[in-house]
């Protein structure tokens, strides 16, 4: 027998260094979003319906949906692999500052810049003007694309009870192992995701509500990558081989059956006025897609695979900063002028390349910002030690 095929994987210990599969998977997806929000908006019920620029945006729309459900699985793990200890209110000064900080900025700029403001405006009295700010900043985000920052938040909030659950239950149920709590807090998990995305696609419960911006739909993405390490040990290599092979294939499957809907005029008419794009991940075919597609990716850590440092790698450093403002350098830089959209209905490659172009600015404004960080501390630190 192999030793390779029998021994349990496990993800690599946690190094000083970036993962570079890890930075990859990250930016391959930050890149994803960006082109949902901008070529997804060609996806429209006008006269371009059925045009070159509607389907290569309905493909990038579709085909990258599972970038979220994959930052908030990736999330949990780089949690999960943590061996920093630090006080519980420095954890939470840490997240709010790394994430609420900026959020409440790139909320400000959204709130003037994208015009919300007269939105707000327009909604009666004081306390109904003050509610709509607090459902928006803490739910759905001012921006509807922010509505991210938010529910990370609320997973980071609950991370130190997610990650110390098994333990806990452990102790009051010592028969059972840990391991064996992680698998069945994750099945529970699996349960609630699903049962809530169908009553969401029923329109049993509101997606907006439910759905998309809430920590309990999205808990179980976020549990099991904290957890991955004590799951993926449970199975051999062999098995995460074979098993992200077959989560490919169902993956692809999926977004077969659901290009075959979205592109059946007698399910979505004539214009495209009857499709349900907006319940993205409710809709069974993505539920589908999306738990296949984090497997077959996820199971990569636990297997050791490794890319080069690349251009992709580099983007998945700045994920936060691309997410905070890519529409914004969407709308200033291409939305609000007729001939940049023009040329995107005219040659729809172009949309890739203004996506491309929006994130590789964002990151690059980012790394000199940490560049211009590391050198004043640098020289703050040579002074220091001069004076001493």
């Amino acid at each position: 027998m192999n030793p390779a095929t029998s021994t349990p994987a496990s993800p690599p210990p946690a190094s000083p260094g970036r993962n570079a599969y890890i930075d990859t998977l990250r930016g391959g997806s930050i890149l994803g979003v960006v082109c949902i929000h901008f070529a997804g908006s060609f996806v429209t019920t006008d006269r371009f319906a059925w045009s070159p620029s509607f389907y290569l945006g309905l493909t990038l729309n579709q085909v990258f949906i599972f970038a979220v459900p994959l930052f908030i699985f990736l999330s949990g793990v780089l949690a999960g692999a943590s061996t920093k200890v630090q006080l519980l209110s420095d954890y939470y000064r840490s997240r709010l500052w790394r994430i609420g900080f900026p959020y409440l900025l790139a909320s400000i700029a959204s709130f003037f810049l994208l015009n919300h403001y007269p939105e707000w405006l327009a909604v009666p009295g004081f306390g109904g003007r003050l509610s709509w700010l607090a459902s928006r900043f803490f739910l759905s985000g001012i921006e509807p694309t922010l509505y991210f920052i938010p529910l990370i938040l609320y997973l980071y909030l609950l991370q130190p009870a997610l990650k110390a659950l098994p333990g806990w239950l452990n102790r009051l149920v010592p028969a059972v192992r840990p391991q064996h709590f992680v698998l069945a807090l994750s099945g529970l998990l699996l349960v609630l995701h699903l049962t809530l995305g169908l009553l969401c696609y029923r329109s049993t419960l509101n997606y907006y509500t439910w759905g998309r911006p809430d920590p309990l739909f999205w808990m179980f993405y976020f549990f099991s990558g904290l957890h991955y390490r004590t799951i993926v040990s449970l199975l051999s290599p062999r098995t995460l081989r074979m098993g992200s092979g077959l989560a490919l294939v169902v993956a692809v499957i999926a977004m077969t059956w659901n290009f075959i809907r979205n592109t059946d005029i007698a399910v979505v008419g004539v214009n495209f006025e009857r499709n349900v794009l907006d319940f993205a991940y409710v809709r069974p075919e993505m539920l589908v897609y999306d738990l296949a597609m984090v497997f077959s990716l996820g199971a990569g850590i636990a297997l050791g695979w490794n890319t080069r440092a690349t251009l992709v790698s580099w983007l998945g450093r700045y994920t936060l900063e691309i997410y905070l403002w890519h529409i914004l350098v969407l709308y200033y830089g291409a939305w609000r002028y007729a001939d940049a959209t023009a040329s995107c209905r005219q040659l729809p490659e172009v949309m890739v390349l203004i996506s491309i172009a929006a994130a590789l600015l964002i990151a690059g404004l980012a790394d000199g910002w940490d560049r211009l960080k590391a050198f004043f501390r640098h020289h703050r630190l040579v002074l220091v030690k001069v004076d001493a």
